[in-house]
C-alpha cells in the first residue's frame, strides 16, 4: 500500500472518529451529566421547595369530548384567602380556545402504569378520567408573548407554600435546581449552573420561533413538560423561571433557557398595575 494510501485511510479514520464525537459520543456524555448531576447538600431544601411548583395541563373539546394535552409547569408566587397565583411561560396557556387545569403536590395520581421496558423497568402513567375531574380549575391573569410568560390562579383549601423570590445578582456559575414535570413524570428535579450572561435567543421549544430578548442559559436538564417550571437558587428562592431547551441535530439536550427572577417580577409588578 502506497504511502498516499494510508494517508487517506488515517485521514478518513480520523474524520470519522472526529465527527462520531461531536455529533454522538460528546452530547451522549453532556446530556447524561445533565440528567444525573445532583447537589447533596441541597436535595433535602429541594424536597421542600417542590410543594410550590404545579402542574398545567390544557383541557379541549372537540365535538363534545374533552381531550387534555401534555403538561406544562409553574410555580407559586403569591396567595389570598383561597387563591394562589403561580407564574409560567406564556406558551403554556397560549392557546385561547382551551381551558386548564392544575395538580399540585398534593395531588393523588389515579389512573395506570404502563411498562414501556420490562427489563428496565421504563413506565408511563396514563390517567383515567377521575383523575382529571379532580383537579383544580385555572384562570390565566396575565400574558406577555414578549418575555414568554403568564400568571395564572386558581382555588383551593390545600396549604400550600409560597415561593420567594431571589435578590441576589445572577452570575455565570451559579448553582440552580430546575423543578418540573418533563416528559409526562412528576416533580422532577434536575441541578445544574448558570451558563450565560442576559442575552437574546431564538427559543427552539416556540412554535412562533419568536426571538426572546432577556434569557439566561443554564445547564439543567430540561425537556417537554418544563416549560413554566421554576429555576430556583441555593437559598431555595426562584432564580427564574424555564421557557425552553436546546437539543442538538441528535436530538440530545445543549442547554436550557430562563427568564431572570428581575424579569419576571417586572411582569409581576405591571399585571398588578393593570388590575
Amino acid at each position: 500500500m502506497s504511502l498516499m494510501k494510508k494517508n487517506i485511510i488515517i485521514t478518513s479514520v480520523l474524520f470519522i472518529i472526529i465527527i462520531a464525537l461531536y455529533f454522538f459520543i460528546i452530547p451522549i456524555i453532556h446530556e447524561n451529566n445533565c440528567k444525573k448531576r445532583v447537589y447533596n447538600d441541597l436535595i433535602d431544601k429541594a424536597s421542600t421547595a417542590e410543594k410550590s411548583v404545579i402542574g398545567i395541563i390544557s383541557k379541549s373539546n372537540i365535538n363534545k369530548l374533552a381531550s387534555f394535552n401534555g403538561i406544562g409547569s409553574g410555580v407559586i408566587f403569591d396567595k389570598k384567602d383561597n387563591t394562589y397565583y403561580a407564574v409560567t411561560a406564556a406558551h403554556v396557556v397560549d392557546n385561547k380556545d382551551n381551558s386548564y387545569i392544575i395538580f399540585t403536590r398534593n395531588t393523588e395520581f389515579k389512573g395506570k402504569t404502563v411498562y414501556l421496558d420490562e427489563k428496565s423497568l421504563t413506565t408511563f402513567e396514563i390517567p383515567d378520567d377521575e383523575y382529571y375531574e379532580s383537579l383544580l380549575k385555572g384562570k390565566i391573569e396575565y400574558i406577555s408573548e414578549s418575555d414568554d410568560l403568564a400568571i395564572i390562579s386558581f382555588e383551593t383549601e390545600e396549604d400550600l407554600p409560597i415561593l420567594e423570590f431571589e435578590n441576589n445578582k445572577i452570575k455565570k456559575g451559579n448553582r440552580i435546581i430546575s423543578i418540573g414535570h418533563p416528559e409526562g413524570e412528576r416533580y422532577i428535579k434536575t441541578y445544574g449552573k448558570i451558563t450565560s450572561e442576559l442575552k437574546s435567543v431564538n427559543i427552539p421549544s416556540k412554535t412562533s420561533k419568536d426571538k426572546i430578548d432577556r434569557v439566561i442559559e443554564h445547564n439543567c436538564y430540561l425537556n417537554f413538560g418544563n416549560s413554566g417550571g421554576v429555576a430556583i437558587s441555593e437559598n431555595m428562592k426562584i432564580e427564574g423561571i424555564n421557557i425552553g431547551g436546546q437539543f442538538t441535530l441528535t436530538k440530545k439536550y445543549s442547554k436550557g433557557y430562563m427568564i431572570p427572577y428581575n424579569i419576571v417580577k417586572e411582569n409581576i409588578d405591571k399585571w398588578q398595575a393593570e388590575k
